[in-house]
């Protein structure tokens, strides 16, 4: 290999590394119970990252990126995308769905020795492919914009090459296409808002009150026993005249919003009761 070839593979790898695509969209899909992360790329096409396709066959993500690059039919369907996981964002190795099956029947399994595993991987090359297609042509709102801004591109200097300028140009209808589909996404959540701003009341008169907290219903049950150790009425006959006071079936369903009033009942019911002792002989 010369050293001006191993110089432009070094230079495209470096191009690769610095562009950084933000997908529209991302998703992991359960495939044989193994997780797959898709993302749909700002210029429309599908992707599946690496590292989990990778770990799912029991190969190296490292030795496939590599496998990848050298080979000439796939390598520019390489490309590096902003994947969210646990850890946070990360630079990650994807692939453009369209070469996945290329890709996955390079994979020789005739070496394996573990027949079922042979078996299990050729399984999964078979199906794989169906699943991450049947995912990328599910119908999708026609408004997705990127999570993160497109930025103008700067115009190349007087005297730059055709090249140059090709880049320019893709860049700038990127840039374009993106503020677009911003307008219009802006537009739609506006009228979205305004529908949703206009049925919120009626969800709000239909939405059930808030009941009374756990610690209210212990000082419920406080007052009933109080009540009930200074009348002499046994607790169902005062839960019954509660239930009555505040129309409920149960002390758990009374309002949280009532609470004043039921505690300002039991005090007026316990006040006279004391009253009532006092009075005896």
């Amino acid at each position: 290999m010369s050293e001006e070839y191993e110089d432009e593979q070094e230079q495209e790898e470096q191009e690769q590394l610095s562009q950084e695509l933000v997908p529209v969209e991302q998703e992991t899909i359960l495939f044989d119970n193994k997780p797959l992360v898709a993302v749909k790329l700002p210029d429309g096409q599908s992707g599946v990252v690496l590292r989990w396709i990778c770990d799912n066959l029991g190969l190296a993500p490292n030795s496939q990126i590599t496998r990848i690059k050298r080979t000439e039919a796939i390598a520019d369907d390489l490309v590096y995308v902003r994947v969210e996981t646990d850890g946070g964002p990360q630079r990650m190795p994807t692939l453009i769905l369209h070469a996945v099956p290329y890709w996955l029947a390079t994979i020789d399994t005739r070496r394996m020795k573990d027949d079922a595993q042979r078996r299990e991987i050729l399984q999964y090359q078979r199906k794989v492919v169906d699943v991450l297609y049947e995912w990328a042509a599910r119908p999708r709102p026609k408004n997705l914009v990127p999570s993160e801004p497109i930025t103008q591109p700067t115009a190349p200097e007087p005297g730059a090459t055709r090249e140059m300028w090709m880049r320019y140009h893709q860049q700038m209808l990127a840039f374009l296409e993106w503020q677009a589909e911003v307008e219009n996404w802006q537009g739609s959540m506006e009228s979205r808002m305004e529908g949703i701003e206009s049925i919120i009341p009626d969800i709000l008169e239909r939405l059930p009150a808030l009941t009374i907290t756990p610690a209210h219903q212990l000082q419920v049950r406080n007052f009933v026993k109080q009540l009930s150790d200074l009348t002499g009425k046994h607790q169902a006959t005062i839960y019954t005249d509660l239930y009555a006071a505040f129309a409920v079936p149960r002390y758990q369903d009374l309002p949280e919003a009532e609470w004043e009033n039921v505690e300002q009942w039991f005090k007026t019911q316990i006040d006279r009761a004391r009253q009532r002792r006092r009075g005896k002989p």
